[in-house]
């Protein structure tokens, strides 16, 4: 019967993924007891203030009248510091588009801008950024941190946390990824308000000295005619988005931003009242909007982009960077050249934590060392995705041919004891890990989802279709090995128990003295008389004959014949058959034997070990980024020793002969390497990864060792590095020696040499005798001192050995050392010794493991 305990688990975990109860949580803050028909009144509200507030010439938001979180008297947040960063910001300006960049924030500008810009600017940029000069001026916030305790389940107030997304750093890098939605006021000749777009960021800031990460998300305006973006966050202690367009720098841009929030806001609303949103916060700074825990707040960013010129190095008009731009979003084919990269200028400001933030970048910094914020667009991006994800295809399917051609090599079970079964499982769980990680990715970018899902599917079929049967292969030529190192473990424990039993044969001469004392003194008692006719003789007794008829004990008559197999050996399904009709019905006694796993439940362990690897890879790329590089450069080394297994099983059965082709090592070795030398070497990859080439390196060399040591096995032996412990192993390579103590000269050798001998010629010949020695390997006429030929039963040619004359030694004849190693790998001498070639014998033994001439059973190679 088959074993299904293995899908207990994954069942169980199914059924709980389904049928858990979606119950409403115990509120555990002050803000999460509230309902969506709360956030909507709130937004409604905030909404209202909007569309009646105006614009305000002094900029002071430090006593203003608006009715909105965050601008109330006793906030104390860095009002007084929001003028010399719009300041700065019109720097920003200017030094992007000159003095028509300036002139434009406040009329219509009467000729065009000459500085090509993007006007769609959906992409990734990165680079890094410094703590601004203007933070030597900023005043710090005088904030009322017991406004911020929340109050424990006792109803008592806790101790103020500290602020997230507080940056104390210096610099770091930053990473933003740019999404541009359509214009919601199309262009229209002489439009006061130019072109106007509403546009989100995912923004991610890592501090370098203290590894720290921050991740937000903010929503904002873009200006596309001069090429600005303003953005900032939204949570409960500040009204962000609403309070938008009294962050920009002119009359005319707070109109066209209060014009783009007047028409995306009451959609959002909308969608909420409909119930096709249901996110209390859907401008939250994080992505956990749903069920946001509001016990830790979080300082709130103000963001400034400036687009600067396109990276390149040729001279692009405006004309031409928009028939680009179009040409890329709605394609028919032109050529075109290549589409430059991104590039923004960018400044922070937290009005509640007081820092200020800037890119790194002219005309403050060389462009050599930094050069703000830089990146491809969308579109660029899915083009180099999908050709990466087609070169990455190339090596999946190459990797499948290869394993179809060692299938097709490893056909005969002594090939397939040879090969380890863990290194075809490591193989197999990386294809599987390419497979989960391309389907998760293909949820998140779904511009690329059909290259990502037939990508994962084709991993999917080189795991299911052939790694896997190549696995179950395997795991069924390899079963008498595991039954037998399982008999070998039950005999040895049964040795030690036994051994422990001899350890104390006082105490059962005490016990026998014991009963006898009893029974001397109860002689009335029928059960201190009475002993069982099997009981061990006392000392000096005579043991019972063996023909003695005892109780309990089964006597085999002849006339149930038991029924072997060819090769000797009973299955369990025909012992415990014998037993229950020789037993009559009792159950076989227990062996002591351990069972071995099904192949089925390897399955389960399989993919539990998969899942427990994404998801650790998942959590481990939220750590400190020393962290998970050292852990994701631990995993690829772990992975890329998928030779390790083979190396040893070789040396455990002594297999010299290689398991695996040579083409298939060196091809799964260079093609496993891709994937990492694409995110370790290459730095436009998708993950935007840093070059590492210490770590690549060390991996190449990895690699590059376990091939040397399968070469090496094959050259000098499997054991000839190995100064441990190993199990013995048959020698087919033996040094041949002429005289009797060596005893390991071939049979044909002394049948021949005792024919040809003197004084033997009478001997009388027989049938049977001569159908013997015709069956050996008869040697020939030395061929010069110290040298053999022999006839090989196999191909029927001539084979010259060397040998080690009666009274010389290995070192006389040459064959010690690599030379004479080399030189006895020509040969190979069976245990029946029997001699062939050993290119003949190898080839012999790919398909039976029994000698040509005498069929004895032969060792593995």
């Amino acid at each position: 019967m088959a074993d299904r305990r293995g899908i207990l688990i994954p069942l169980i975990i199914l059924c709980w993924i389904i049928l858990a109860p979606n119950a409403n949580r115990t509120p555990i803050g002050p803000y999460e007891g509230r309902r969506i028909e709360d956030a909507i009144a709130s937004e409604q509200v905030s909404l209202a203030v909007l569309r009646n507030s105006t614009w305000n010439t002094t900029l002071d938001l430090e006593h203003s009248h608006l009715n909105l979180t965050g601008l109330e008297p006793d906030r104390g947040y860095a009002w007084k510091s929001l003028s010399k960063v719009q300041t700065r910001v019109q720097e920003h300006l200017k030094y992007a588009l000159g003095e028509w960049g300036l002139h434009s924030l406040g009329a219509v500008p009467g000729k065009p801008n000459a500085i090509p810009l993007y006007a769609n600017i959906t992409g990734h940029v990165r680079g890094r950024w410094q703590r601004s000069k203007l933070q030597e001026e900023l005043m710090i916030p005088q904030l009322n941190f017991s406004e911020y305790a929340t109050p424990n389940p006792f109803g008592q107030t806790t101790t103020p946390p500290l602020f997230h997304r507080n940056i104390t750093g210096q610099g770091g890098d930053i990473a933003i990824r740019l999404n541009d939605e359509r214009s919601d006021i199309p262009e229209q000749p002489g439009s006061a308000l130019g072109r106007l777009a509403d546009i989100s960021m995912q923004m991610e800031i890592t501090d370098t000295a203290t590894h720290e990460q921050w991740d937000m998300k903010l929503y904002g305006v873009h200006f596309v005619d001069v090429g600005q973006a303003i953005l900032t966050t939204t949570s409960d202690k500040w009204a962000g988005i609403f309070l938008l367009p009294h962050l920009t720098l002119s009359e005319k841009t707070f109109a066209g931003a209060k014009a783009v929030l007047n028409r995306t806001i009451p959609r959002v609303i909308e969608r909420q009242i409909n119930g096709k949103l249901d996110a209390l916060k859907p401008w939250a700074a994080t992505s956990e909007a749903t069920h946001e825990s509001f016990s830790q707040p979080a300082c709130d960013l103000i963001v400034y982009l400036q687009q600067l010129s396109p990276v390149t190095n040729e001279q692009l008009s405006s004309s031409v960077v928009s028939f680009l731009e179009r040409e890329m979003r709605f394609p028919t084919g032109a050529i075109l050249p290549r589409a430059p990269d991104l590039r923004f200028s960018m400044i922070a400001l937290s009005p509640d934590c007081g820092f200020v933030l800037e890119s790194k970048g002219p005309p403050d910094d060389a462009r050599q060392d930094n050069n703000h914020l830089v990146g491809p667009k969308m579109e660029v991006e899915y083009h180099h995705g999908r050709q990466h994800l087609l070169l990455f295809t190339v090596t999946l399917a190459l990797q499948v041919w290869l394993l179809m051609r060692q299938m097709h090599e490893a056909n005969t079970p002594s090939t397939r004891s040879r090969v380890s079964f863990y290194t075809i499982a490591m193989l197999a769980l990386g294809d599987g890990f390419t497979t989960m990680t391309f389907l998760l990715l293909s949820m998140f970018v779904p511009g690329l989802w059909i290259n990502l899902v037939a990508t994962s599917f084709l991993a999917f079929s080189n795991v299911f279709l052939f790694d896997m049967r190549f696995l179950m292969d395997l795991w069924a030529v390899q079963a008498p090995e595991r039954a037998r190192r399982a008999r070998e473990q039950a005999e040895a424990a049964r040795r030690r128990r036994e051994e422990n039993g001899r350890s104390s044969p006082p105490a059962l001469s005490e016990s026998v003295a014991h009963n006898d004392v009893t029974a001397a003194a109860n002689p009335s008692d029928p059960s201190a008389t009475s002993a069982p006719s099997d009981a061990l003789p006392t000392t000096g007794s005579l043991p019972l004959p063996v023909t003695t008829n005892r109780p309990g004990r089964l006597i085999d008559t002849g006339a149930l014949p038991i029924f072997v197999p060819a090769d000797g050996d009973t299955t369990p399904d025909m012992a415990t058959d014998t037993a229950d009709v020789n037993g009559a019905g009792t159950a076989a006694p227990d062996t002591g034997e351990p069972r071995s796993p099904s192949f089925g439940s390897l399955y389960t362990r399989f993919y539990l070990l998969l899942l427990a690897i994404l998801f650790l890879s998942l959590n481990a790329s939220a750590w400190p980024s020393p962290v998970s590089r050292t852990y994701f450069t631990l995993q690829s080394l772990a992975y890329l020793s998928f030779w390790v297994p083979q190396i040893f099983r070789n040396i455990n059965r002594n297999c010299r002969v290689p398991a695996l082709t040579w083409e298939f090592v060196a091809g799964q070795s260079i093609l496993r390497l891709v994937p990492f030398a694409y995110f370790f070497g290459y730095r436009g990859n998708v993950l935007f990864a840093d070059p590492n080439w210490f770590s690549l390196a060390l991996m190449v060399l990895w690699v590059w060792v376990q091939v040397v040591l399968l070469v090496s096995q094959n050259l000098f032996g499997p054991r000839w590095f190995w100064l441990g412990s190993a199990p013995p192993a048959f020698d087919y390579h033996p040094i041949l020696r002429e005289d009797e103590e060596g005893a390991t000269m071939p049979i044909g050798f002394s049948q021949a040499a005792a024919a040809g001998a003197p004084g033997v010629s009478s001997v009388p010949s027989t049938p049977s005798l001569e159908r013997r020695q015709s069956s050996f390997s008869i040697t020939k006429d030395s061929k010069g001192s110290g040298k053999r030929i022999f006839d090989c039963a196999i191909c029927m040619q001539d084979l010259e050995v060397p040998i080690v004359e009666a009274g010389g030694s290995a070192a006389d004849a040459s064959l010690g050392g690599s030379a004479g190693l080399l030189a006895r790998r020509m040969y190979m001498v069976t245990p029946c010794r029997h001699i062939f070639h050993s290119a003949c014998l190898e080839g012999w033994m790919k398909y039976r493991l029994q000698c040509p001439i005498c069929r004895e059973t032969l060792p593995p190679l």
